[in-house]
This record gives structure tokens, C-alpha cells and sequence, in this order.
């Protein structure tokens, strides 16, 4: 068992005043992924360790911690030429469909943004907690195609609060009651979805632990039985809500800066 797995020496710790500022910029320029990316491991702290025991301690988990040389799900995540020449219906086919263009979204565009290297000496991670975290770090669109959330601005917040249902990380958990302002035109309705988005992501077995490779070259809705995740009716019987101002101002700030 690798000293990563027990624990590190120390506690990892919360950069309050540089992750709420990064938080806060994040929400008011939400196209910019360095300030998401940097409010969330500056918030995060002791939430990567508890997130790395919880993979650890799972047979897929422990099983790819095993492995040498380890995975790179990312460079499998960029290889367009790899993903096409999986079945047309499958969970790669859905993911380059949700992409769109050639850079759109890419495993290393993610990457760039998190900068995850620098953070890992900053934050004091372990090596092993490193490859998990960049595993994850660009997870962000493989939980829209898992879960059934578009490109949307509504679907874009309904995975944030779906993202905050499935991982306990706290700037997450600080941005649920700004989702929950955006629409004041349907309060009642909008409450509902951004909770039952919420509850979709508690109610999905953890996606951290998923076996992507093995899932990618199947068809998309065998690879989301394989997970449990919920169908997204169900999850969201009344539908998704229409956007209003707000929403859409948001949109306008995404899309124009």
C-alpha cells in the first residue's frame, strides 16, 4: 500500500481568501475555467484526500492504482481519431457529439486551465492524489453525457448542482443558493430543478470510480446502466424549466467574453 493511500504527512488545508476571491471572479466571468479551476482546489483542502481514500478504497480504484504504467484518460479524451473509430451510438460517439468543434472543450484545454502540477506542489499533494485529480479534472463533460445535461445554460447549471450532489467540495456547495437566484421569474419550478439536480448527482453511484475506458466504445445507454445512474426523466419529471434574463445574461457573458 502506497503512502498516498494511507494519508499524507499533513492535513491539506483551504486557501480561504485566494479560493473565495477566485470563486467570486468565477461567477461574475464564468468563461473563465482558471478561476473555477483555482476556487476549487483552493477550497477544496481535506476534500481531495477524503475523494482519493474513497477511489482508493474502491475495486476500480484500487485496481487502477495497481496498474504500471497508470491510465491516462486524458490523452485518451483528446485522441479524436481514437474516439471516432469507436460504434456509432456509444458513449465516445455521444461525448465528440457534445464537443462539437475541434478544440471545443478538449482534455487539454481543461488541462492548461488547471495548471494542476503547480497545484500539486502549492496544495501538497501526493503523487498518487495528482494522477487522480488530473483523472478528474476535466470530468465536467463526461457528467453532462452521464447524466443527460446539454450544452445549454440551463444544463450547464443543472451539472454544477448535479457536480455538488456528487462531490462534497465546498465551492460548490457555495454557489447552489447563487444557482438557486438565477431564475426569479419561476421561482418555484426553478428551486425544483436546480434540487433535483442536486438529488440526481447524490443518487448516482460516484463517478469518480468509473472504468471510462471501459465504457467509452459502448453504447451510451448501456454504459449508463453499467454506472446506475438515474434516467433523467425520472430525476427531473417536470422537466427542464425556460431560461430567463438572468439566464440569459449569464449565456451572453460566456459566450462574448
Amino acid at each position: 500500500m502506497t503512502e498516498s493511500v494511507i494519508g499524507t504527512r499533513e492535513p491539506l488545508r483551504r486557501e480561504w481568501r485566494k479560493g473565495l476571491a477566485s470563486l467570486w471572479r468565477f461567477v461574475t466571468t464564468p468563461s473563465d475555467l482558471a478561476n473555477s479551476f483555482e476556487a476549487m482546489f483552493a477550497l477544496a483542502g481535506p476534500t481531495v484526500e477524503r475523494e482519493f481514500q474513497r477511489f482508493a478504497a474502491h475495486p476500480v480504484g484500487a485496481a487502477m492504482l495497481a496498474e504500471e504504467p497508470r491510465r491516462d484518460l486524458n490523452a485518451l479524451l483528446a485522441d479524436r481519431s481514437r474516439l471516432e473509430s469507436m460504434p456509432e451510438g456509444s458513449f465516445a460517439a455521444a461525448y465528440l457529439d457534445y464537443l462539437g468543434g475541434e478544440e471545443m472543450g478538449s482534455a487539454d484545454y481543461f488541462l492548461e486551465a488547471a495548471d494542476l502540477e503547480q497545484k500539486a506542489r502549492r496544495f501538497g499533494w501526493s503523487d498518487d492524489q495528482l494522477w487522480f485529480v488530473r483523472r478528474m479534472a476535466n470530468s465536467h463533460d463526461l457528467f453532462h453525457i452521464v447524466a443527460g445535461y446539454d450544452r445549454r445554460v440551463t444544463g450547464e447549471i443543472g451539472v454544477i448542482a448535479y457536480t455538488a450532489g456528487q462531490v462534497p467540495l465546498l465551492p460548490l456547495r457555495l454557489l447552489l443558493p447563487y444557482l438557486l437566484l438565477l431564475k426569479p421569474s419561476q421561482p418555484v419550478r426553478w428551486f425544483r430543478f436546480v434540487r433535483d439536480a442536486y438529488r440526481h448527482g447524490r443518487d448516482t453511484p460516484s463517478l469518480a470510480c468509473v472504468d471510462y475506458e471501459e465504457l467509452l466504445p459502448l453504447p451510451l445507454e448501456v454504459a449508463r446502466r453499467e454506472i446506475g445512474v438515474p434516467l433523467f426523466d425520472e430525476a427531473h419529471p417536470a422537466g427542464v424549466p425556460e431560461k430567463g434574463w438572468l439566464l440569459d445574461r449569464v449565456e451572453r457573458n460566456v459566450t462574448l467574453v
